[in-house]
């Protein structure tokens, strides 16, 4: 049986503008898995300090992801690549960029609310379901991570086989699904909790819920893209 790879046909420019996206991927999925980190300080460990470190830690990531796609997206303007692939290439650098801004931007609103920690413990104390509300939080933190490697691994088989590509780019699909069916139930039982904050907290609180429901949201939209190229490279 024939494999398809992006690998087939192009040179040593195609090869070193892949290399550069696969990079990018990793980093992303670095910038992602920092963010849960930062989610589990916060939530979990209430160590707004840590959750600030890691936050720094995360925008650091995010710098260097920022200039892979830059470096990604000169290699393409260079020539690299058949402008059947070209388009849709430079479509998943940029998407995999909103991957990551829409992760820092969820960051900052989680660090620019210091005060929600202390609303979190006020609220803890008067219903201990508090406490599985925030461990459901870090479970969707942990799935939107899942679903960004997931990502990075269909992103990888392009160069090797577009069947498993696919497939990954399919399972994306599935697991973007999941943290939606996650994000529902967190904001419905946030909103069963609205006499335990003050209302600003719940609606801060509903903001940084779906701005982190956000994340696969955008990783979703790159599966879209992994098929398109994939089709192109077999029709």
């Amino acid at each position: 049986m024939e494999v398809f790879a992006l690998a087939i046909i192009g040179g040593g420019k195609e090869q070193e503008a892949f290399k550069i996206l696969k990079n990018n991927a990793k980093c992303i999925a670095d910038v992602v898995k920092k963010f849960e980190e930062l989610i589990v300080a916060y939530f979990s460990e209430k160590d707004f300090v840590l959750a600030q470190k890691l936050g720094r830690e995360l925008s650091e990531l995010e710098t260097t992801a920022d200039d892979g796609r830059r470096d990604f997206m000169s290699m393409l303007a260079k020539g690299a690549f058949l402008p059947a692939f070209r388009g849709n290439l430079a479509g998943l650098a940029e998407g995999l960029d909103k991957v990551a801004d829409t992760t820092e931007g969820t960051v900052r609103a989680i660090l620019l609310r210091e005060h929600l920690l202390t609303a979190i413990k006020k609220a803890e104390k008067k219903n201990k379901e508090i406490r599985e509300w925030k461990l459901i939080v870090v479970d969707m933190a942990k799935r939107t991570t899942q679903t960004v490697e997931v990502l990075q691994e269909a992103i990888n088989a392009l160069t090797t086989d577009i069947e498993i590509a696919l497939t990954k780019a399919n399972e994306v699909d599935i697991l973007e699904h999941e943290v939606d069916l996650i994000e529902e139930r967190l904001l419905n039982d946030l909103y069963g909790f609205e006499k335990l904050f003050d209302p600003l907290s719940v609606v801060q609180l509903a903001d940084v819920i779906r701005r982190l429901g956000n994340i696969s949201d955008r990783a979703e939209d790159m599966s879209d893209y992994i098929a398109i190229v994939t089709f192109t490279l077999t029709a």
